[in-house]
This record gives structure tokens, C-alpha cells and sequence, in this order.
């Protein structure tokens, strides 16, 4: 043989082909050329390189010239660019230089083979004895030795062992890759533990679902593709090569590339259909069946669709295997060892952790450490298919046992292990009418603070109510979730609703309409301001309701909040009828209490409504709080103590409770009742900055639904504008005034009878902080407002105005603020400065200076100071 022959670059070419394992005509086609050229070529190559047939030419081929060619013999040439993986072909290249062997490790179609073929491309070039590629999908037990004998191009001598022949071909430094190990993984073992024996120097590159088990096997597991780098460039790259034109919305993409899983074989099946269907088609398709969606008619036959690579796992596990694996297919997401016990009670718990294990290995369940287990998607969408009702049962039977345990852990460490489990439960409240199970989601998701579904999960379980008492009470429930969600319309027809099936139940029906009446009465201003229920009709059901049940705890409490002359007016005595009768019942007396608030608030006595709903916070505190009936309660009671703390001018004590309120757990979930009275304490108490950043976080928190039309959220939003008004930004004072008018429903706060008061101290306290407007606000702060629980800030302000303005009816402003000073702190200490600004009096100043401190309210400090000033 010449020790240089002269072969041409078109002998070249033929002669990698020929390495290949690729036959005439194959060549030919690569080539473009005749199969009659190919055949002259290769007698020329085996005249050449002294060659006695094709298997020693393409042995030949991998050390031409006794110099590596750095090209593959055996290896596939995949008809489409390399895209992403650059750094685990890196490594790939770099564990097959350091190990004996290496295992790239993943599942069916995360890019194995191809991973494979390009890392040994770019590593050929180190091994001066060759790299072979051999494919191990047409292996069968037994015959592993044959096929890297085949793909070697080995012909034993005669009687000389295969074996033998196969080691004396892999002589010096090579690399052998043995790609799609897995379903002979225990003779590919074999045969790799003798070859490495047989030389010291030989590199082992092997492609497999699960681990081969070699000494000294390192391995590189194989994941998803980043959503919105490689997956999203791979499927652009697919999709432009069947669609030239395609030009989609990166983040679309990704958010595909991100629900196929990152799996390269699925996102290239998924690009190989954008040309017909479209991304908007292809997403469609992939959400109703993408088992179906996601196949092609040409490729490698277990490539052709995610169906088959599933189906080649499916069929090398064994009988136990497959029967555990279509078991926990049945979980929506991730499971534990109790849940796949429950589907298995016929396995011991140590069978069903072998199993995990082995399907694990064999990359068909991932591990989420102590989060359990979970199933790639498609593996778990081809499971499914396999179910059988029993299966089924067994699973919502585990649901409904694991949502009993949560429930009665609330009150502890619940809340990660019903983020595990919650899709499960939801799946089975869908498919499942049991009214149990159902009524713990509900419970679990309000628990959660997933409020919004509560309301849907305790309205479907009162359609699967065994009574009609235990129906209303689910409605109830569910009317609750929506009026802390800022709905009391709804809550108020949900309980009607409740009363309409109610009909042959007496005491039920009497329950419910009287609890209507007490919800349109009772927050007539925060749920029914554009759409009062009008007096007529609560009328009617009261008397039905004391009919039905004369007497009764709810009736007496809705008598009360229907006793006074006008809406939201209520005689002391039907109150303290009604506190009477609900003793017992803490969340009714919590009503009761609240009307009880009302009438002595209305008799001008905010410092009585104090004291009586420190008493109702102290009874409903301590009530179940996964309950929204008692969490509804809880939050105005809230509400409550801080608005009569403030109506008192028990600023300390207000701003206490704030805080408590903010980081209490049935306020925290609540988009804006958390902080609501927060920013107002601030705001009084002088905090202007905070105050101004709760304020902007409350509003924001009301973006999601749209601002509520409640005159009770008016308060803080008036507050904010104070805030603004005395740290001089007028733009921001008038913006929150805007505000609070839109959630009252009114044109301006002014036209508001629960926040004209407040308003009006708002706009007088900037007024005479500035200096600026003062003679025309004196008539509308020092205007008759509806007795309540701002009126004494709005008098106390009226006074100081007009002895600023030397008002010829002073006098009046000052007798009236006195009235209001015998029970608001605030409105006394206000009132001292006024008569300090009157006389001069340097006892009166500091008096006023000290009343002030006293309260926490520390801006009134910087109008104190303008006492001395001679100006």
C-alpha cells in the first residue's frame, strides 16, 4: 500500500459515505451524482488504499494517511443544524476525554442521539484509534456483541471468538458511542465491562433512558430546554424551515416551547405543523389532544410522533412497572408515596418505593425532593389513556381523605401540602358530587386566601347539600367570600337565593331573609349604593320572617337595623333587644353589637360606640377564622374599632389597631381592608409619607376588579387626600378626593352622607394649614351633617376656622365643637387652640400644644408653633 496515496476530494467524499455504512445509490443521492460514478470511485478507492472490500475501506477511512480525519464512522447525519445544547456538548466532550464511560441520560425526545452525534463530532479529533457510532435500536437481548461488530465492521477470523475480534478492532485510544442503550441496558453492560478490560485506552459514549450500572459510569442527565432561549431559537429554526414566512411574537413562542415542555422532539414535531395550523391552531390543537397533534409522517419510526416514543418506553417496562405508572398518571401534578399507596393497596409500601425508583431510573418519573414525585407531561397525558375506573375511585376516595386531614391541620403547618395536592382535589370536586369533599376545597381555598374560588367551590357544594339548612349555609359562606371581595350585592342575593330553596323549611327560610334584610340595612353604603333594595321589600320579608319565626335571635337583630326612621339608623332600644337575644351566637351578636354601635354613634355618643366595639373585636377574635361568615365579621369589626377609636380621637388606640388589623389573617388575603384604616390613622397622626404609600397600595390593590362602589373606602381615600393637602401637593389631594366621590357613587365627596363630615375636616384642616380658600369653606364645614363618626372633626375644624376668619358667628362654631369635645379628644384639643388663637393666652397654647402630643397627632404640632408667630 503507498504510504501517501492521492486520493481527489470526490474519492474523499465517497469514502466518508462508505464509513457511513451508506450503500451505491444512497451515495449517489447524497452525492448528485450517478450511481455508475459512485461504483468507479469506490474500485478506485479499494485499489488506493489496498483495500479487499467496503467494511476494510471504511475502516481505512478513520486514519487515512495515518493522520484522524475527526469524522464519525457509523454516525447519522441528521438532516437539520445543531441548535442549543452548546454547553452540554461541551461538557459531553469533556467527561468522554476524562471517563471510561459516560451516559448521556433523559428521556424519550429530549435529544439524546442528537447531543450524541454532535459532542462525538466535535470530540473525534482526540482519538487516534477512531470513533464509531453504533445504533442499538435493532438490538434484541442476546445481540448486543453482533451490533457493535457490525457497526465496527468486524469479520471475525475462523474460530477466532467474536469478542476478541470486537477488542482487537478497538485497539489504542477510541471511542465508542452506543447510542439507545436502554432497552438492552444489562448487555450493553456486559459487552462495555469487557471492552474497557480489553483496552485501557478505549472511551465509552453511551445514550440510554436509564443508568447501565458500569463501574465508574458518569453521567450527564439530560433535561428541557430553556423556554425563552434554546427552545424557543430550536422551534423558530424548525418552524422557518416549513414556513419561510413564519414570524411570531417571541414571548408566544416561548410560552409554546414552555407548554410542550422543552422537550426538543416535541418541539420540533409541534414547528413541523405551524405551516398547516398556525401558532394560534397549534396551541389549540395541543391544549384538546397533543398526543394526536404532535406527530409527522416521515423520521425515524420511533421519532415519527410523541405517541410512539412513549409507547417504546411503555413496552420495556415490566408488568408491575406499567401498572404503577399508569396509577400515578392519575395525579394531577406531583405525589407522594401516600398517594401512590392509596391507588395500590395491593403493594407493600416498600414495592411501591422500588417501583418509584425503577421509573425513576428509568427517566419516566422525575424526583422534586421532599415534594415527591411527578411525571413528565406527556408520559402522564399516555398514561391516562390506560386507566381504569377502579383506578378512579381510588383516587377520589385518597382526595377526599387527604382534604379531611388539611381541614382539621388549619390551624398549623397545612398550606405546602395543599399546593401539592390542590389541583387533585379540584380535579375530583369536577368529577365527583360529593358534598364533602367539596365543601373542604372550599374551606382549604378561602383558607388559602384563594377567595374568588372559595365563593365558586361553596356554591357548588350547596347544590350537593343533603338539607337545606346545610345549603344555606354553604351560600352563606360563599356570600361571604364575595363581600370581603368588596361584592355585599352578592352576598345579600346568594343568601336569597338560599331562602328560595328554603321553602318547606320554616326556620331556614325565616334565617335567611332576615339575614338579607340586616346585609342591605347593614351596609347599605358598601354594597348597595348604586342599587338599594328598596324599603317596600324589606319590609315584606321581615314580616315573613318574624311569621315564621316569631321571636327569634335573627329576626330581633334584623328588627334592629330596620328600627330607626331612615337607612342606617337604629333605635338604642331595638339594639339592646337585639344583643339580648343573639347572646350566644357570637357571630350574630357581633351584628348585634354592631347595631348597637350605630345607635349610640347617631345619639352623639362615638365615645359609647367605642368602648362597645372594643367588646366586639375582643368576642369575634378569637372565632373560626377558615370560616368567611366569621372573617366577614372579623374585618368590620376591624373597621369598626378603628373608625369609633378615631371618632373619639383615640388616635394611639386607633393607629394600634390599624397595625393589628394590617397583619391580622383574615385581613392580610384582602385586597384593601388590610391597610383601609392603616392610612387613615397615619394620615391623622401626622405620618404623611407612609400614609401616602399605603394609600397608593390600597388603590392599586383595587385595580384587579375595578375600584368597588363602597362609601366605606371613601374614609382612607379622603385620608390620603389630607396627607397630600398638609405636605402641600394640592394635584394629589384633589386626585384622592376624585377617588373617594367614584367609590361612593357620588359626584363629588360632598354629596356623600357618610363622607360630606369627612370631607369638609379634610379640605378646613389644609385650608387653615396653608392659609389659603378659608371664607368660603367656613359655611360647608360648619354645615349640620348627619350625626356620625366625623361630624365632631368636621365641627372642631368649622371653630378654629372661624376665629381664624374672627367670624361673626364664632361663637355658635365654638358652642357646637364644645358639645362634640365632651367625647372626642380630638375635637377638645382643637377647640383649646381655637380659644388660644381667640385670647392669646400662653396657658391655652401650651394646653393645646400638649392635648396634641398627647394624641399622637404630630402635624397639628406645625400649626401650634404659628401661635407665636406675631403674623
Amino acid at each position: 500500500m503507498p504510504s501517501s496515496p492521492t486520493i481527489s476530494p470526490r474519492e474523499r467524499e465517497v469514502l466518508l459515505a462508505v464509513a457511513d455504512r451508506l450503500s451505491n445509490a444512497e451515495i449517489a443521492e447524497r452525492l448528485f451524482v450517478s450511481v455508475r460514478t459512485v461504483e468507479s470511485h469506490v474500485s478506485a478507492l479499494l485499489r488506493k488504499l489496498d483495500a479487499a472490500d467496503r467494511r476494510e475501506l471504511a475502516a481505512r477511512a478513520a486514519t487515512l494517511g495515518g493522520e484522524r480525519t475527526g469524522l464519525v464512522v457509523g454516525a447519522p447525519r441528521p438532516p437539520t443544524s445543531f441548535v442549543g445544547r452548546a454547553e452540554e456538548r461541551d461538557a459531553v466532550v469533556r467527561l468522554v476525554d476524562e471517563s471510561r464511560v459516560t451516559t448521556v441520560l433523559g428521556p424519550g425526545g429530549v435529544g439524546k442521539t442528537r447531543l450524541a452525534v454532535a459532542a462525538t463530532e466535535a470530540a473525534a479529533a482526540r482519538f487516534p484509534g477512531g470513533a464509531t457510532f453504533v445504533n442499538l435500536v435493532p438490538s434484541r437481548p442476546g445481540s448486543v456483541l453482533e451490533s457493535v461488530a457490525a457497526g465496527l465492521g468486524v469479520l471475525p477470523r475462523p474460530q477466532q471468538p467474536l469478542a476478541d475480534a470486537v477488542a482487537a478492532q478497538l485497539t489504542g485510544r477510541a471511542l465508542l458511542v452506543l447510542d439507545n442503550c436502554e432497552h438492552v441496558a444489562d448487555d450493553v453492560a456486559d459487552v462495555i465491562a469487557a471492552l474497557i478490560a480489553a483496552n485501557p485506552r478505549l472511551s465509552v459514549l453511551t445514550t440510554s433512558r436509564e443508568r447501565l450500572g458500569v463501574p465508574g459510569e458518569t453521567v450527564l442527565q439530560l433535561g428541557p430546554l430553556p423556554a425563552t432561549g434554546a427552545a424557543a431559537a430550536l422551534f423558530t429554526d424548525r418552524a422557518k424551515a416549513v414556513d419561510p414566512a413564519f414570524d411570531a411574537d417571541p414571548a408566544q413562542v416561548a410560552e409554546l416551547c414552555r407548554e410542550l415542555g422543552g422537550t426538543p422532539l416535541t418541539i420540533e414535531l409541534a414547528a413541523a405543523r405551524v405551516a398547516s395550523l398556525g401558532l394560534a391552531g397549534l396551541r389549540a390543537g395541543l391544549a384538546d389532544d397533543p398526543l394526536r397533534v404532535l406527530s409527522a409522517a416521515r423520521g425515524e419510526p420511533r421519532h415519527r410522533s410523541l405517541r410512539s416514543v412513549l409507547d417504546w418506553s411503555y413496552r420495556l417496562l415490566t408488568e408491575e412497572e406499567r401498572t404503577v405508572l399508569v396509577r400515578v398518571s392519575r395525579f394531577r401534578h406531583r405525589f407522594d408515596l401516600d398517594g401512590v399507596a392509596a391507588l395500590s393497596p395491593e403493594l407493600s409500601a416498600g414495592a411501591v418505593s422500588d417501583l418509584l425508583g425503577r421509573l425513576v431510573d428509568k427517566s419516566l418519573v422525575t424526583v422534586h425532593g421532599t415534594d415527591g414525585w411527578a411525571l413528565f407531561d406527556g408520559v402522564a397525558r399516555f398514561a391516562r389513556e390506560l386507566l381504569d375506573d377502579e383506578v378512579s375511585a381510588r383516587y377520589r376516595q385518597w382526595a377526599a381523605r387527604r382534604a379531611r386531614e388539611l381541614t382539621g391541620r388549619l390551624g398549623g403547618d397545612w398550606r405546602d401540602d395543599f399546593d401539592r395536592i390542590a389541583d387533585d382535589l379540584r380535579a375530583c370536586v369536577a368529577e365527583d358530587d360529593s358534598h364533602g369533599l367539596t365543601a373542604d376545597l372550599a374551606r382549604l381555598a378561602y383558607a388559602r386566601g384563594f377567595v374568588a374560588e372559595a365563593v365558586t367551590h361553596w356554591r357548588t357544594a350547596a347544590g350537593r347539600a343533603a338539607s337545606t339548612a346545610e345549603a344555606a349555609a354553604d351560600l352563606d359562606r360563599a356570600g361571604s367570600c364575595a363581600h370581603l371581595l368588596g361584592t355585599a350585592r352578592e352576598h345579600y342575593d346568594l343568601v336569597l337565593t338560599a331562602a328560595g330553596r328554603a321553602a318547606d323549611d320554616a326556620a331556614t327560610r325565616a334565617g335567611c331573609l332576615a339575614a338579607a334584610v340586616v346585609l342591605a340595612e347593614r351596609f347599605r353604603g358598601a354594597g348597595f349604593v348604586t342599587d338599594p333594595v328598596p324599603d317596600a321589600e324589606l319590609d315584606r320579608m321581615l314580616t315573613e320572617a318574624d311569621r315564621l319565626a316569631s321571636g327569634s335571635a335573627p329576626v330581633a337583630v334584623a328588627r334592629a337595623w330596620r328600627s330607626g326612621p331612615g337607612p342606617q339608623t337604629v333605635t338604642a332600644e331595638a339594639a339592646e333587644r337585639a344583643v339580648a337575644a343573639a347572646a350566644g351566637d357570637p357571630l350574630l351578636l357581633s351584628s348585634a353589637l354592631d347595631a348597637r354601635c350605630t345607635a349610640e354613634a347617631l345619639a352623639g355618643r362615638p365615645d359609647l360606640a367605642h368602648a362597645t366595639t372594643r367588646r366586639r373585636l375582643d368576642l369575634v377574635l378569637p372565632t373560626d377564622r377558615a370560616d368567611p361568615r366569621a372573617a366577614l365579621e372579623v374585618v368590620d369589626a376591624f373597621r369598626s374599632a378603628i373608625t369609633y377609636a378615631v371618632a373619639t380621637g383615640a388616635l394611639a388606640d386607633a393607629l394600634s389597631v390599624s397595625r393589628r388589623a394590617a397583619a391580622d389573617p383574615a385581613l392580610a388575603g384582602h385586597p384593601y381592608w388590610a391597610t383601609s384604616g392603616l392610612v387613615t390613622t397615619l394620615a391623622l397622626t401626622g405620618s404623611f409619607a407612609e400614609a401616602a404609600e399605603s394609600a397608593a397600595r390600597l388603590w392599586r390593590a383595587t385595580a384587579e376588579t375595578g375600584p368597588p362602589r363602597n362609601a366605606t373606602l371613601g374614609v382612607p381615600l379622603l385620608a390620603a387626600a389630607l396627607a397630600a393637602g398638609l405636605s402641600g401637593d394640592e394635584e394629589a389631594m384633589a386626585g384622592w378626593r376624585t377617588r373617594a366621590a367614584a367609590v361612593a357613587g357620588v359626584a363629588t365627596p360632598a354629596d356623600s352622607a357618610n363622607l360630606a363630615p369627612l370631607d369638609a375636616f379634610v379640605r378646613a384642616r389644609v385650608a387653615v394649614h396653608t392659609g389659603t380658600g378659608l371664607p368660603r369653606l367656613l359655611p360647608e364645614v360648619g354645615a349640620d351633617f348627619t350625626p356620625g363618626r366625623f361630624n365632631g372633626y368636621a365641627a372642631g375644624a368649622a371653630a378654629e376656622l372661624a376665629v381664624v376668619l374672627d367670624a361673626p358667628d364664632a361663637e355658635k362654631h365654638l358652642e357646637r365643637a364644645e358639645r362634640h369635645a365632651a367625647h372626642n379628644t380630638w375635637t377638645a384639643a382643637i377647640l383649646t387652640r381655637a380659644h388660644a388663637r381667640r385670647t392669646g393666652d400662653p396657658a391655652l397654647v401650651k394646653d393645646a400644644a400638649t392635648r396634641f402630643a398627647d394624641l399622637g397627632a404630630a402635624f397639628e404640632e406645625q400649626t401650634t408653633l404659628q401661635l407665636t408667630d406675631p403674623a
